[in-house]
């Protein structure tokens, strides 16, 4: 046990192996800007609404409650899936699944600076 603890550690540091996934951009960016994400219907992408961040606002992130369509959230997840299941016509993804960890870290980028 304490061996692998040690080669967790070392891959840690090292930069090799991350316990928490932190998503993959280049695909989340391909996932926001595809009108087929969540099986969408109507042509619609999240870049339709919000290109180059628009309308996410800078403080998406940090947000304790999220207003959307006349819901309340408390997570960006669940915001993201509303906006597949209303205007792209789609069926929610698993919030912790790979593709909405690589959208969110997408939209992260788009975040860190003011939207246009």
């Amino acid at each position: 046990m304490k061996k692998i603890f040690i080669l967790a550690t070392a891959l840690v540091v090292a930069g090799g192996w991350s316990p928490a996934k932190a998503g993959n951009v280049d695909k989340g960016k391909a996932l926001f800007e595809s009108p087929t994400l969540g099986g969408g219907t109507t042509g619609k992408s999240c870049q339709s609404c919000h290109a180059g961040g628009e309308n996410l606002g800078a403080d998406l992130f940090n947000r304790k409650k999220l207003h959307i369509m006349g819901m309340t959230k408390t997570n960006v997840a669940d915001i993201v899936n509303v906006c597949i299941e209303k205007p792209l016509g789609g069926t929610a993804i698993d919030p912790k699944g790979e593709e909405m960890q690589d959208l969110l870290a997408y939209m992260e980028t788009l975040t860190a600076k003011p939207a246009k």
